[in-house]
């Protein structure tokens, strides 16, 4: 996990995040069993995430005094998956986690995703016109920041994936997506700019767009039906863009040949908790059309294509087994 994306106690966000959902759900009443079973199998899954739960327990009397993250976990607790329980959870996350203060991004100056001029939610799309006309669509996860002015009109992608459809701008100003690692500059075009650990991807589906590594790569541009992944210094070899890699906009996600844990992370982004593939199913292979708004009827699908199981703890908890495989 890279630094850049760490919170000051070197906890990431969707890490803070999780942490903070697992302990609004240890606040309901009554708390079943299995919830408090999945919720220490997840603590002890990786250090940071025992790291980021024993943030939340050192924190706890200390906020609690001011009355406002009581308030805030009842909030979450009444609007159980809905935009309002979401942002009650981030708002907790921050205060305990940043201690008010913004989450930094990767580079100086940079917003805090957290606080960004457009996002959404685990699970969540939204389209939305821009001053100049242009459109885009954020998929789920996604934080972006808008800087228009009279030289130029820039957006930096700070988490997730954007399709963007550019107007065309009478003051003759460029069109620019900042990501961690470098710049896609439209040449009036349709694209997608997609945000990852250590390295942005980027595909044309209509006019040009140019690609610049921000530590003096050298720039590439991309045609339409052409793909590219970049880091700081390099761009990788342009490969030919797929129809299928633009399915989500339509809410469907799209497999050809796909590796199951390939599939298992990509799903998991529009799931609140965690979805795990166990390694002994890592390398099977799915394809098929599946459905990004009902994740677990997804699941429900891979369990009828493939030898496997769901495991489903509760529903911030769900695995996929080899069939047959002990619990």
């Amino acid at each position: 996990m890279s630094a850049a994306r760490n919170a000051p106690h070197g906890i990431p966000p969707e890490v803070a995040e999780a942490a903070m959902t697992w302990w609004v759900e240890l606040h309901a009443d009554p708390v079943a069993d299995d919830l408090r079973a999945a919720c220490q199998q997840w603590r002890a899954t990786r250090p940071e995430h025992e790291r980021a739960w024993q943030i939340i327990a050192a924190a706890h009397g200390r906020l609690r005094a001011s009355g406002l993250p009581g308030a805030l976990a009842r909030a979450a607790l009444a609007a159980p998956r809905s935009p309002a329980r979401r942002k009650a959870v981030k708002t907790l996350a921050v205060l305990v986690f940043a201690g008010g203060a913004a989450w930094t991004a990767h580079r100086p100056g940079a917003a805090p995703r957290w606080l960004a001029d457009l996002r959404t939610g685990t699970g969540e799309r939204r389209d939305v016109v821009l001053a100049d006309g242009t459109q885009i669509t954020l998929d789920t996860g996604s934080a972006v920041d808008v800087r228009f002015d009279d030289a130029e009109r820039r957006l930096r992608l700070l988490a997730g994936r954007i399709h963007i459809v550019t107007a065309a701008d009478g003051a003759g100003r460029p069109f620019i997506v900042d990501t961690a690692q470098g710049s896609a500059r439209a040449l009036g075009t349709r694209f997608t700019v997609r945000q990852d650990d250590g390295s942005s991807h980027v595909a044309v589906h209509e006019g040009r767009v140019a690609l610049t590594p921000r530590r003096g790569g050298t720039p590439l541009v991309l045609a339409a039906g052409e793909q590219a992944r970049f880091d700081a210094h390099a761009v990788d070899r342009t490969q030919p863009a797929r129809d299928s890699d633009d399915a989500w906009r339509r809410g469907m996600l799209i497999a050809t040949g796909m590796r199951l844990d390939d599939f298992v992370a990509e799903l998991g982004r529009y799931r609140a908790g965690w979805l795990l593939c166990d390694p002994e199913a890592a390398a099977l292979r799915v394809s098929g059309s599946f459905p990004l708004a009902d994740t677990d009827r997804a699941l429900d699908a891979l369990a009828n294509a493939l030898p496997v199981d769901i495991v489903r703890r509760t529903r911030y908890w769900a695995a996929v087994r080899p069939r047959g495989a002990p619990d």
